[in-house]
């Protein structure tokens, strides 16, 4: 390709979309190079001599299985000086031997090129999706399981941070009361607990926490 900003978005549509096996291998033979490779939450291929073949596999098998795939390029960023491009698209994929509603599923792909007589060519390709969106792909009726799980996970995550917190906390307050204890600083002590627990700012309350102490 000669101008990657212009010529992608029609190169990710022709790759996703295409229901011609002639057009999805003229497309990979034209725009990929030899030693293409892939990364794919699903599939790696990696590079090597032929690998674009495999490559051309993966993208076939992938329209077998869901011929009525639909992709949407919702924002596309090229790095000119890097060759590096970067594609937020959403796809409705529907496996044939599933028999439920589609949903579409988002993911961000990240194109490497290279040069070569001075025609741009597809060096490596990596997809990346959240867990939920690649249920989608494998078994769209555990998407909205997954998603849930996903929503506890960060719940349960925010409850122990505020237990370390807490705990954190307690313990300085506890161990710069022992100190004052031992030095006989008694109503020095007693002040500084009560400011340790009472006060509302989280920035003073946080200013002696550091992650790692235990």
């Amino acid at each position: 390709m000669e101008n990657p900003e212009q010529e992608l978005p029609g190169i990710v549509d022709l790759l996703t979309s295409s229901k011609a096996a002639v057009v999805l291998h003229q497309t990979i033979k034209r725009y990929y190079t030899p030693d293409a490779s892939i990364r794919h939450p699903l599939t790696v291929v990696e590079s090597g001599p032929a690998s674009r073949d495999k490559l051309l596999g993966v993208f076939e098998w992938y329209r077998v299985i869901s011929p009525g795939t639909v992709a949407t390029i919702n924002e596309f960023v090229y790095d000119r000086e890097k060759k590096v491009a970067f594609i937020d698209i959403s796809q409705t994929f529907k496996l044939r031997i599933v028999p439920s509603s589609t949903r579409p599923s988002r993911l961000i792909t990240r194109l490497k090129l290279v040069e070569h007589d001075k025609l741009l060519y597809i060096k490596e390709q990596e997809d990346f999706f959240h867990p939920d969106d690649i249920m989608k792909y494998v078994f769209p009726p555990l998407s909205p399981v997954v998603t849930f799980s996903l929503r506890a996970i960060a719940i349960a995550v925010w409850f122990a941070s505020k237990i370390y917190l807490t705990f954190t906390m307690t313990w300085l307050a506890i161990f710069g009361i022992s100190d004052d204890v031992k030095q006989g600083r008694m109503s020095e002590a007693m002040a500084g607990a009560q400011h340790a627990f009472t006060m509302n700012d989280d920035d003073e309350r946080l200013k002696d926490v550091y992650y790692g102490q235990w």
